[in-house]
Protein backbone atom coordinates (compact mmCIF):
# COMPACT_ATOMS: atom_id res chain seq x y z
CA UNK A 1 0.00 0.00 0.00
CA UNK A 2 1.45 3.32 -1.07
CA UNK A 3 1.68 6.13 1.48
CA UNK A 4 2.79 9.71 1.23
CA UNK A 5 5.86 10.76 3.17
CA UNK A 6 5.19 13.00 6.15
CA UNK A 7 6.85 15.94 4.40
CA UNK A 8 3.86 16.24 2.04
CA UNK A 9 1.06 15.44 4.48
CA UNK A 10 -0.43 18.91 4.30
CA UNK A 11 -3.72 17.93 5.93
CA UNK A 12 -2.36 16.54 9.20
CA UNK A 13 -4.13 17.99 12.27
CA UNK A 14 -2.36 20.71 14.23
CA UNK A 15 -2.95 21.36 17.91
CA UNK A 16 -3.81 24.87 19.02
CA UNK A 17 -3.67 26.59 22.39
CA UNK A 18 -6.79 27.78 24.25
CA UNK A 19 -7.64 31.42 23.57
CA UNK A 20 -7.08 32.27 27.25
CA UNK A 21 -3.46 31.04 27.24
CA UNK A 22 -0.90 33.47 28.60
CA UNK A 23 2.69 33.29 29.75
CA UNK A 24 4.95 35.30 32.01
CA UNK A 25 8.60 35.41 32.97
CA UNK A 26 8.94 35.35 36.77
CA UNK A 27 11.77 36.30 39.14
CA UNK A 28 11.57 34.94 42.69
CA UNK A 29 13.90 36.34 45.37
CA UNK A 30 14.87 34.41 48.53
CA UNK A 31 12.17 34.44 51.21
CA UNK A 32 14.66 34.34 54.12
CA UNK A 33 17.05 37.18 53.24
CA UNK A 34 18.68 39.17 50.47
CA UNK A 35 22.41 38.97 51.22
CA UNK A 36 24.21 35.86 52.50
CA UNK A 37 27.73 36.16 53.89
CA UNK A 38 28.60 33.03 55.85
CA UNK A 39 31.65 31.04 54.78
CA UNK A 40 29.48 27.94 54.40
CA UNK A 41 26.22 26.49 55.65
CA UNK A 42 23.96 29.41 54.67
CA UNK A 43 20.44 28.26 53.74
CA UNK A 44 18.73 30.14 50.89
CA UNK A 45 15.02 29.52 50.26
CA UNK A 46 12.96 30.28 47.16
CA UNK A 47 9.16 29.84 47.35
CA UNK A 48 7.48 29.27 43.99
CA UNK A 49 4.00 30.64 43.20
CA UNK A 50 1.06 28.24 43.64
CA UNK A 51 -0.56 28.79 40.25
CA UNK A 52 -0.05 28.14 36.54
CA UNK A 53 2.34 25.65 34.92
CA UNK A 54 6.12 25.85 35.33
CA UNK A 55 8.19 25.31 32.17
CA UNK A 56 10.92 22.96 33.55
CA UNK A 57 13.66 23.87 31.09
CA UNK A 58 13.41 27.57 32.00
CA UNK A 59 14.48 27.27 35.68
CA UNK A 60 17.59 29.45 36.10
CA UNK A 61 19.52 30.65 39.17
CA UNK A 62 21.09 34.12 38.89
CA UNK A 63 23.05 36.38 41.20
CA UNK A 64 26.31 38.05 42.21
CA UNK A 65 29.27 36.57 44.11
CA UNK A 66 31.79 38.78 45.88
CA UNK A 67 35.17 37.50 47.13
CA UNK A 68 36.95 39.59 49.78
CA UNK A 69 40.29 38.89 51.52
CA UNK A 70 40.34 38.36 55.26
CA UNK A 71 43.61 40.28 55.78
CA UNK A 72 45.81 42.83 54.01
CA UNK A 73 48.37 40.29 52.86
CA UNK A 74 48.93 39.18 49.29
CA UNK A 75 46.23 36.71 48.30
CA UNK A 76 45.62 35.00 44.97
CA UNK A 77 42.35 33.13 44.80
CA UNK A 78 41.32 30.36 42.41
CA UNK A 79 37.75 29.09 42.02
CA UNK A 80 37.38 25.45 40.93
CA UNK A 81 34.76 23.85 38.71
CA UNK A 82 31.90 25.93 37.30
CA UNK A 83 32.16 29.07 39.49
CA UNK A 84 28.47 29.87 39.08
CA UNK A 85 27.62 26.57 40.80
CA UNK A 86 30.70 25.59 42.84
CA UNK A 87 29.47 27.51 45.89
CA UNK A 88 26.36 25.30 46.20
CA UNK A 89 26.74 22.29 48.47
CA UNK A 90 23.13 21.07 48.41
CA UNK A 91 19.94 21.63 46.41
CA UNK A 92 16.66 20.48 47.98
CA UNK A 93 13.16 20.41 46.55
CA UNK A 94 10.44 20.65 49.21
CA UNK A 95 6.70 20.30 48.49
CA UNK A 96 4.06 20.81 51.19
CA UNK A 97 6.80 20.64 53.82
CA UNK A 98 8.00 17.21 52.63
CA UNK A 99 11.44 16.67 51.14
CA UNK A 100 11.07 15.59 47.53
CA UNK A 101 14.76 15.49 46.60
CA UNK A 102 18.16 16.36 48.06
CA UNK A 103 21.29 16.59 45.88
CA UNK A 104 24.52 16.78 47.87
CA UNK A 105 27.87 17.88 46.42
CA UNK A 106 25.93 19.91 43.88
CA UNK A 107 28.90 22.01 42.76
CA UNK A 108 30.92 18.87 42.04
CA UNK A 109 28.03 17.34 40.09
CA UNK A 110 27.83 20.54 38.02
CA UNK A 111 31.57 20.26 37.38
CA UNK A 112 31.12 16.68 36.13
CA UNK A 113 28.25 17.60 33.81
CA UNK A 114 30.08 20.71 32.62
CA UNK A 115 32.90 18.50 31.34
CA UNK A 116 31.02 15.43 30.11
CA UNK A 117 27.70 16.76 28.80
CA UNK A 118 28.66 20.03 27.01
CA UNK A 119 30.86 20.44 23.95
CA UNK A 120 33.69 22.98 23.72
CA UNK A 121 31.84 25.55 21.62
CA UNK A 122 28.75 25.50 23.82
CA UNK A 123 30.86 25.84 26.96
CA UNK A 124 32.76 28.75 25.44
CA UNK A 125 29.46 30.42 24.63
CA UNK A 126 28.37 29.96 28.25
CA UNK A 127 31.58 31.47 29.65
CA UNK A 128 29.83 34.58 30.98
CA UNK A 129 26.84 32.75 32.44
CA UNK A 130 29.00 30.06 34.08
CA UNK A 131 31.41 32.80 35.33
CA UNK A 132 34.44 31.10 33.79
CA UNK A 133 37.74 32.91 33.17
CA UNK A 134 38.49 35.90 35.38
CA UNK A 135 41.96 37.12 36.30
CA UNK A 136 43.61 40.41 37.21
CA UNK A 137 43.43 42.32 40.48
CA UNK A 138 39.64 42.30 40.62
CA UNK A 139 39.18 38.91 38.92
CA UNK A 140 37.18 40.49 36.11
CA UNK A 141 39.66 40.40 33.22
CA UNK A 142 38.15 39.41 29.89
CA UNK A 143 39.63 36.22 28.43
CA UNK A 144 39.44 34.77 24.96
CA UNK A 145 38.01 31.25 25.41
CA UNK A 146 40.50 28.42 24.81
CA UNK A 147 40.85 24.87 26.08
CA UNK A 148 42.66 26.34 29.08
CA UNK A 149 39.89 28.80 30.01
CA UNK A 150 36.83 26.53 29.99
CA UNK A 151 37.09 25.52 33.64
CA UNK A 152 37.38 27.50 36.86
CA UNK A 153 38.11 31.15 37.49
CA UNK A 154 41.28 33.09 38.34
CA UNK A 155 41.34 35.89 40.85
CA UNK A 156 40.73 38.18 42.36
CA UNK A 157 44.32 38.89 43.37
CA UNK A 158 44.84 41.18 46.36
CA UNK A 159 48.19 42.88 47.00
CA UNK A 160 47.23 44.61 50.24
CA UNK A 161 46.47 47.89 48.50
CA UNK A 162 43.39 46.99 46.51
CA UNK A 163 41.34 45.24 49.21
CA UNK A 164 38.61 47.88 48.93
CA UNK A 165 37.83 46.76 45.37
CA UNK A 166 36.69 43.28 46.27
CA UNK A 167 36.17 40.98 43.29
CA UNK A 168 32.50 40.60 42.34
CA UNK A 169 31.20 38.61 39.38
CA UNK A 170 27.80 37.62 38.04
CA UNK A 171 26.42 34.22 37.08
CA UNK A 172 23.25 32.73 35.58
CA UNK A 173 23.11 28.92 35.56
CA UNK A 174 20.40 26.40 34.66
CA UNK A 175 19.36 24.90 38.01
CA UNK A 176 19.06 21.14 37.69
CA UNK A 177 16.68 19.25 39.99
CA UNK A 178 13.77 16.81 39.75
CA UNK A 179 11.37 19.59 38.75
CA UNK A 180 13.56 21.10 36.03
CA UNK A 181 14.25 17.61 34.60
CA UNK A 182 10.56 16.76 34.12
CA UNK A 183 9.36 15.89 30.62
CA UNK A 184 6.01 17.62 31.27
CA UNK A 185 5.01 21.06 32.52
CA UNK A 186 4.82 21.28 36.34
CA UNK A 187 1.22 21.98 37.49
CA UNK A 188 2.05 24.30 40.41
CA UNK A 189 -1.65 25.07 40.90
CA UNK A 190 -2.31 21.40 41.71
CA UNK A 191 0.53 21.07 44.23
CA UNK A 192 1.14 22.29 47.75
CA UNK A 193 3.71 24.99 48.41
CA UNK A 194 6.91 24.36 46.42
CA UNK A 195 10.26 25.50 47.82
CA UNK A 196 13.74 25.26 46.29
CA UNK A 197 16.35 25.38 49.06
CA UNK A 198 20.09 25.89 48.57
CA UNK A 199 22.89 25.36 51.09
CA UNK A 200 26.23 27.10 50.54
CA UNK A 201 29.44 25.06 50.62
CA UNK A 202 32.50 25.62 52.80
CA UNK A 203 34.81 28.07 51.04
CA UNK A 204 37.86 25.80 51.35
CA UNK A 205 36.09 23.15 49.25
CA UNK A 206 35.99 25.25 46.07
CA UNK A 207 38.37 28.22 46.51
CA UNK A 208 42.15 27.88 46.81
CA UNK A 209 44.60 30.57 47.93
CA UNK A 210 47.95 30.07 46.18
CA UNK A 211 49.74 32.79 48.14
CA UNK A 212 53.09 31.66 49.51
CA UNK A 213 52.68 33.77 52.65
CA UNK A 214 52.34 31.92 55.92
CA UNK A 215 49.16 33.78 56.89
CA UNK A 216 47.36 33.15 53.60
CA UNK A 217 43.71 32.60 54.43
CA UNK A 218 40.40 31.79 52.79
CA UNK A 219 38.34 34.79 51.70
CA UNK A 220 34.96 35.89 52.97
CA UNK A 221 32.03 35.51 50.60
CA UNK A 222 28.92 37.51 49.79
CA UNK A 223 26.05 36.18 47.70
CA UNK A 224 23.60 38.88 46.64
CA UNK A 225 20.88 39.68 44.09
CA UNK A 226 20.00 35.99 44.05
CA UNK A 227 16.88 35.07 42.14
CA UNK A 228 15.18 32.12 40.49
CA UNK A 229 14.02 32.95 37.00
CA UNK A 230 11.51 30.80 35.14
CA UNK A 231 8.55 30.86 32.77
CA UNK A 232 4.94 30.20 33.80
CA UNK A 233 2.13 29.29 31.40
CA UNK A 234 -1.56 29.75 32.21
CA UNK A 235 -4.12 27.98 30.01
CA UNK A 236 -7.21 29.54 31.61
CA UNK A 237 -9.71 28.27 34.21
CA UNK A 238 -11.10 25.58 31.94
CA UNK A 239 -7.78 23.75 31.96
CA UNK A 240 -8.12 22.72 35.63
CA UNK A 241 -10.87 20.25 34.82
CA UNK A 242 -8.93 18.87 31.85
CA UNK A 243 -5.85 18.31 34.00
CA UNK A 244 -7.87 16.57 36.71
CA UNK A 245 -9.33 14.21 34.10
CA UNK A 246 -5.81 13.04 33.27
CA UNK A 247 -5.30 11.51 36.72
CA UNK A 248 -4.82 7.75 36.89
CA UNK A 249 -6.97 5.28 38.87
CA UNK A 250 -5.32 6.44 42.10
CA UNK A 251 -6.11 10.08 41.40
CA UNK A 252 -2.49 10.90 40.59
CA UNK A 253 -0.94 12.94 37.83
CA UNK A 254 2.31 11.16 36.92
CA UNK A 255 5.31 13.16 35.70
CA UNK A 256 8.47 11.61 34.27
CA UNK A 257 11.81 12.96 35.49
CA UNK A 258 15.36 11.99 36.36
CA UNK A 259 17.74 12.89 39.17
CA UNK A 260 21.22 12.40 40.58
CA UNK A 261 22.47 10.61 43.67
CA UNK A 262 26.01 11.36 44.89
CA UNK A 263 27.75 9.12 47.44
CA UNK A 264 31.27 9.17 48.91
CA UNK A 265 33.49 6.56 50.54
CA UNK A 266 37.06 6.79 51.80
CA UNK A 267 39.75 5.77 49.33
CA UNK A 268 42.81 4.56 51.27
CA UNK A 269 46.29 4.64 49.75
CA UNK A 270 46.19 2.10 46.92
CA UNK A 271 48.94 -0.44 46.33
CA UNK A 272 49.84 -1.70 42.88
CA UNK A 273 48.08 -4.91 41.81
CA UNK A 274 46.10 -5.05 45.06
CA UNK A 275 42.43 -5.32 44.08
CA UNK A 276 39.95 -3.39 46.24
CA UNK A 277 36.15 -3.31 46.29
CA UNK A 278 34.19 -0.29 47.51
CA UNK A 279 30.55 -0.55 48.60
CA UNK A 280 28.04 2.26 48.00
CA UNK A 281 24.74 1.72 49.79
CA UNK A 282 22.63 3.35 47.08
CA UNK A 283 19.09 1.98 46.61
CA UNK A 284 17.40 3.05 43.39
CA UNK A 285 14.84 1.37 41.11
CA UNK A 286 16.22 2.46 37.75
CA UNK A 287 19.85 3.57 37.40
CA UNK A 288 20.57 5.01 33.95
CA UNK A 289 24.32 5.52 34.33
CA UNK A 290 27.12 5.54 36.91
CA UNK A 291 30.32 7.62 37.08
CA UNK A 292 33.15 7.29 39.59
CA UNK A 293 35.77 9.90 40.56
CA UNK A 294 38.91 9.61 42.67
CA UNK A 295 39.53 13.04 44.19
CA UNK A 296 42.66 15.16 43.88
CA UNK A 297 44.39 14.26 47.15
CA UNK A 298 45.30 10.92 45.54
CA UNK A 299 47.98 12.85 43.58
CA UNK A 300 50.11 15.43 45.36
CA UNK A 301 50.39 17.71 42.29
CA UNK A 302 46.61 18.07 41.98
CA UNK A 303 45.56 21.30 43.68
CA UNK A 304 41.79 21.37 43.11
CA UNK A 305 40.95 18.82 45.79
CA UNK A 306 37.37 17.60 45.36
CA UNK A 307 37.27 19.05 41.83
CA UNK A 308 40.12 16.94 40.42
CA UNK A 309 39.43 13.45 39.03
CA UNK A 310 42.62 11.38 39.35
CA UNK A 311 43.31 8.17 37.43
CA UNK A 312 43.35 6.12 40.64
CA UNK A 313 43.45 2.82 38.72
CA UNK A 314 46.82 3.76 37.23
CA UNK A 315 47.87 3.59 33.60
CA UNK A 316 47.34 -0.17 33.24
CA UNK A 317 44.83 -0.90 36.00
CA UNK A 318 41.07 -1.41 35.66
CA UNK A 319 37.65 -0.40 37.02
CA UNK A 320 34.39 -2.35 37.09
CA UNK A 321 30.91 -1.66 38.48
CA UNK A 322 28.53 -4.23 40.01
CA UNK A 323 24.79 -3.49 40.22
CA UNK A 324 22.28 -6.20 41.20
CA UNK A 325 25.18 -8.68 41.02
CA UNK A 326 25.71 -7.83 37.35
CA UNK A 327 29.06 -6.58 36.10
CA UNK A 328 29.27 -3.33 34.12
CA UNK A 329 31.02 -3.84 31.77
CA UNK A 330 31.35 -7.62 31.53
CA UNK A 331 35.12 -7.25 31.31
CA UNK A 332 36.79 -4.49 33.37
CA UNK A 333 37.54 -1.10 31.84
CA UNK A 334 41.31 -1.31 31.34
CA UNK A 335 43.26 1.93 31.51
CA UNK A 336 45.88 0.77 28.98
CA UNK A 337 43.16 1.58 26.41
CA UNK A 338 42.08 4.94 27.77
CA UNK A 339 40.18 5.69 24.56
CA UNK A 340 37.84 2.82 25.44
CA UNK A 341 37.41 4.31 28.93
CA UNK A 342 36.56 7.68 27.34
CA UNK A 343 34.09 5.99 24.98
CA UNK A 344 32.35 4.28 27.91
CA UNK A 345 32.11 7.64 29.70
CA UNK A 346 30.59 9.27 26.61
CA UNK A 347 28.03 6.45 26.31
CA UNK A 348 27.01 7.07 29.93
CA UNK A 349 25.50 10.33 28.61
CA UNK A 350 24.48 9.28 25.08
CA UNK A 351 24.52 6.47 22.54
CA UNK A 352 27.77 5.24 20.97
CA UNK A 353 26.87 6.39 17.45
CA UNK A 354 25.24 9.65 18.55
CA UNK A 355 28.45 11.61 18.01
CA UNK A 356 26.53 14.81 17.31
CA UNK A 357 24.72 14.97 20.65
CA UNK A 358 26.89 13.12 23.18
CA UNK A 359 29.52 15.69 24.06
CA UNK A 360 32.66 15.77 26.19
CA UNK A 361 34.79 18.87 26.79
CA UNK A 362 37.89 17.16 28.25
CA UNK A 363 41.19 17.80 26.41
CA UNK A 364 43.73 14.98 26.17
CA UNK A 365 46.03 16.67 28.70
CA UNK A 366 43.26 16.77 31.31
CA UNK A 367 42.30 13.17 30.52
CA UNK A 368 45.71 11.48 30.31
CA UNK A 369 48.60 13.61 31.56
CA UNK A 370 47.37 15.64 34.55
CA UNK A 371 45.33 12.82 36.21
CA UNK A 372 48.11 10.23 35.79
CA UNK A 373 49.96 9.14 38.93
CA UNK A 374 52.92 8.32 36.68
CA UNK A 375 53.54 12.02 35.92
CA UNK A 376 54.28 15.10 38.00
CA UNK A 377 52.12 17.40 35.87
CA UNK A 378 50.15 19.71 38.15
CA UNK A 379 46.50 20.68 37.79
CA UNK A 380 45.11 24.22 37.95
CA UNK A 381 41.68 25.80 38.16
CA UNK A 382 41.74 26.12 34.35
CA UNK A 383 43.10 22.63 33.68
CA UNK A 384 41.81 20.18 36.31
CA UNK A 385 42.45 16.46 36.33
CA UNK A 386 39.36 15.10 34.57
CA UNK A 387 39.65 11.31 34.44
CA UNK A 388 36.07 10.32 35.26
CA UNK A 389 35.15 6.67 34.67
CA UNK A 390 31.54 5.93 33.73
CA UNK A 391 29.16 3.33 32.30
CA UNK A 392 25.70 3.28 30.76
CA UNK A 393 23.51 0.87 32.80
CA UNK A 394 20.21 1.17 30.94
CA UNK A 395 18.56 -1.96 29.58
CA UNK A 396 17.44 0.11 26.58
CA UNK A 397 18.80 3.60 25.96
CA UNK A 398 15.67 5.48 24.99
CA UNK A 399 13.53 8.20 26.56
CA UNK A 400 10.33 6.57 25.30
CA UNK A 401 10.60 3.84 27.96
CA UNK A 402 10.36 4.64 31.65
CA UNK A 403 12.30 2.93 34.45
CA UNK A 404 14.64 1.35 31.90
CA UNK A 405 17.74 1.26 34.10
CA UNK A 406 19.23 -1.33 36.44
CA UNK A 407 17.84 -1.65 39.98
CA UNK A 408 19.94 -1.60 43.16
CA UNK A 409 16.97 -1.96 45.53
CA UNK A 410 18.06 -5.38 46.80
CA UNK A 411 21.85 -5.04 46.76
CA UNK A 412 24.30 -2.13 47.08
CA UNK A 413 26.53 -0.91 44.25
CA UNK A 414 30.11 -2.17 44.25
CA UNK A 415 33.06 -0.55 42.48
CA UNK A 416 36.00 -2.91 41.91
CA UNK A 417 39.35 -1.18 41.53
CA UNK A 418 42.48 -3.00 40.40
CA UNK A 419 45.21 -0.32 40.52
CA UNK A 420 48.54 -0.59 38.74
CA UNK A 421 50.30 2.12 40.74
CA UNK A 422 50.49 3.45 44.30
CA UNK A 423 48.43 6.56 45.06
CA UNK A 424 50.20 9.44 46.82
CA UNK A 425 47.73 9.76 49.70
CA UNK A 426 44.27 8.79 50.89
CA UNK A 427 41.41 10.40 48.98
CA UNK A 428 37.66 10.20 48.43
CA UNK A 429 35.94 7.93 45.93
CA UNK A 430 32.73 9.53 44.66
CA UNK A 431 29.94 7.70 42.85
CA UNK A 432 27.46 9.67 40.73
CA UNK A 433 24.25 7.81 39.81
CA UNK A 434 21.75 9.13 37.28
CA UNK A 435 18.34 7.59 37.92
CA UNK A 436 14.76 7.62 36.61
CA UNK A 437 12.04 9.12 38.79
CA UNK A 438 8.25 9.21 38.67
CA UNK A 439 6.52 12.08 40.46
CA UNK A 440 2.91 11.38 41.47
CA UNK A 441 0.70 14.41 42.27
CA UNK A 442 -2.64 13.55 43.90
CA UNK A 443 -5.13 16.08 42.50
CA UNK A 444 -7.49 15.75 45.47
CA UNK A 445 -5.06 15.98 48.40
CA UNK A 446 -2.19 17.78 46.59
CA UNK A 447 0.20 15.28 48.17
CA UNK A 448 3.36 14.31 46.30
CA UNK A 449 5.00 10.91 46.03
CA UNK A 450 8.25 10.15 44.25
CA UNK A 451 9.27 6.73 43.00
CA UNK A 452 13.03 6.42 42.48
Amino acid sequence: MAALPKEVQYNKPMASLPAETSSMNVNVRPSNGQVFTRSGGDIIQFDLPAHSFLVPSSLTLRGLIEITPTDGATDKYHVAGIPGASWIQRVETIVSGSLLESINDYGRLYNLLGQTNIDYSTKAGLQTEFALGGGGLDGLDAKTPTFADLNGRAGPTFNGNNAATAGEFAFAIPLGCLLSSCSELIPLGHMGGVRIQLTTDQVANFIRNSSAEADAAAPTMKYSQLELNFNLVDFGNAMDGVVRSMADANGDLVLKSQGWNISNVNLPVQSANNQSEFVFNVRLSSIKSVVVQGTGTAKSECVNGLYDAVQVAGTTGSTQFFIANKAYPQTPLREDNNAAVMSALRQAFGEAHDIYHSNIAIPVKQWNDIPSLATTTASSEFAPASHFVGMNTEKLSTNSVMMSGESSQLTPINVRLNPSIVTDAAATLTLYCCYDALIGINVASRQIQVRV
